[in-house]
């Protein structure tokens, strides 16, 4: 899938998935957040060292942000979506075209039987593991990927009678990548899950069960493997009033994928837990054993109404391309289940990691976390993850951490400040270790209830094994951002 392709997809996506269902008069209407910025930037570059010439200089950037929503009748979906367009002045050389995206949806095609689901997602990554945080401007010069997720999540349900109802949950999603490290697709991938259940019907109450098959394949455009894993399960479930429930499941699974493992195939169990005390918090967790092992997951959420928490710990099977698609990722919701948004209005996402170059799969332990509060004049986002991951084909292995702090104060008289620190940390057997260290702070007026200005300092210092890599940068910016609703 070309990046052409990628954005046709995209306006496909908003155009069905998302449309309003025309056979129902009671369907929500679209919702556009007035709110919704367009910024200009002028941004003053200076890397040290700068061998290449193409990294120091001046880069003029406009950044349209749209965020939509509709809820009601049969469709609902979120729309947040930024393109931002650079253009290099001296000797700067930053990507022309970018795009941050996090959309899903759902609608209910046929009353109480056919249901749509779809999501996108695009964003920015490094070239490997130890890569540095890519943006628009430093693009080129650090061999960055852009990155396209699309998923359609067709579901099917039918009551059999009081004891049963057949159901089947389907998902078909592509991931591809442009940039310097390609732009053709030939590194991209297509999935196809196929599932047919049978699950407990109305005469069940606090009591429920299912009995499932599911095959899940992937197709890599590029040399590697298609995998297929194929799974058969029952479960049980057990609700003790409104605060605690209880799953199991037994099962068996027959794997067709790259691995160095004598065995991928046999027997699997998995046993969870869910207590929510109150409808503002949950916790829940899941243990069981799979081809690779233990596989276990832990989460917590919790908000307030100065306070959003949310934090998960887990050890599963994955990929480059699973970490792309949208239901990988971890970010903070409001009451609603909309992301909610940093001062420059983007999705608060814990650090997305950038991965080794290769679509093989890895066992990936990982602790994510992120927290906000909020006050009368000042909100502090907090956001942070630790990982190990260990491939399955080649001795690879990466550790990683990563946190970021940010807080924001209303100074009065239309004026507020921010100051942002992060640092991320990788050791990886293939791609070496490296470092980084940033600190950004800005300064915003507001000139009118619609217009601001802004002034945006930067710093970063990013070392890796390969000391060409290793550089600090200095930015210096003055940005318009106004409102065109």
């Amino acid at each position: 899938m070309t990046t052409r392709s990628c954005l046709l997809f995209t306006g496909v996506f908003l155009a069905t998935a998302l449309q309003p269902n025309l056979a129902s008069a009671r369907a929500g209407k679209w919702e556009c957040d007035p709110s919704s910025p367009v910024t200009a930037r002028l941004t003053f570059v200076d890397r040290e060292p700068d061998d290449t010439n193409d990294n120091s200089g001046q880069v003029l950037q406009l950044s349209p942000t749209f965020r939509c929503s509709r809820a009601g009748g049969r469709a609902e979906a979120n729309i947040n979506y930024t393109p931002t367009i650079s253009v290099g002045l001296g000797d700067s050389n930053p990507k022309f075209l970018t795009h941050q995206l996090l959309a899903s949806g759902r609608l209910e095609a046929v009353e109480n039987h056919f249901f749509i689901g779809a999501d996108a997602r695009a964003g920015l990554n490094g070239a490997n593991s130890s890569a540095e945080t890519v943006d628009a401007i430093n693009f080129n010069s650090s061999n960055g990927q852009q990155s396209y997720a699309f998923g359609i999540t067709p579901v099917y349900r039918h009551r059999l009678n009081r004891y049963a109802n057949f159901v089947s949950s389907n998902r078909f999603d592509w991931v591809t990548y442009s940039g310097n490290d390609g732009g053709d697709g030939s590194d991209g991938s297509r999935g196809q899950t196929l599932n047919a259940s049978i699950r407990s019907g109305r005469y069940f109450n606090a009591f429920n069960w299912n009995l499932n098959a599911t095959q899940r394949k992937t197709f890599y455009n590029s040399d590697q493997e298609d995998q297929t894993r194929n799974d058969y399960t029952a479960g049980l479930g057990y609700r003790f009033g409104p605060r605690w429930a209880v799953t199991g499941l037994i099962g068996y699974e027959d794997n067709d994928i790259q691995t160095n493992r004598d065995d991928t195939n046999g027997f699997i169990w998995d046993v969870g837990a869910r207590w929510t005390p109150n409808p503002r918090t949950s916790v829940s967790a899941e243990y069981g054993d799979r081809y690779f092992g233990d596989r276990y997951s832990a989460n917590i959420s919790h908000r307030s109404r100065r306070t959003r928490l949310s934090a998960g710990l887990s050890r599963d099977v994955s990929n480059r391309r699973q970490e792309q698609l949208v239901d990988s990722f971890f970010f903070l919701e409001d009451e609603s289940g909309n992301p909610l948004l940093d001062q420059n209005g983007n999705p608060i996402v814990v650090n997305n990691p950038n991965l080794a170059n290769t679509d093989e799969d890895f066992i990936n332990t990982q602790l994510r976390g992120a927290m906000t509060i909020t006050g009368r004049r000042t909100s502090v986002t907090i956001t942070g993850d630790i990982a190990n991951r260990d491939y399955e084909v080649s001795p690879r292995d990466e550790d990683s951490y990563g946190l970021t702090v940010s807080a924001r104060r209303d100074l009065g008289s239309s004026i507020n400040a921010t100051l942002t620190g992060r640092t991320r940390y990788v050791d990886g057997s293939d791609d070496g270790d490296s470092d980084e260290y940033e600190v950004r702070f800005r300064l915003s007026k507001n000139l009118s209830s619609r217009t601001s200005a802004a002034l945006n300092l930067g710093y970063r210092d990013y070392n890796a094994d390969r000391s060409d890599d290793s550089y600090t940068e200095t930015r210096i910016g003055i940005s318009l951002t106004t409102q065109l609703f």
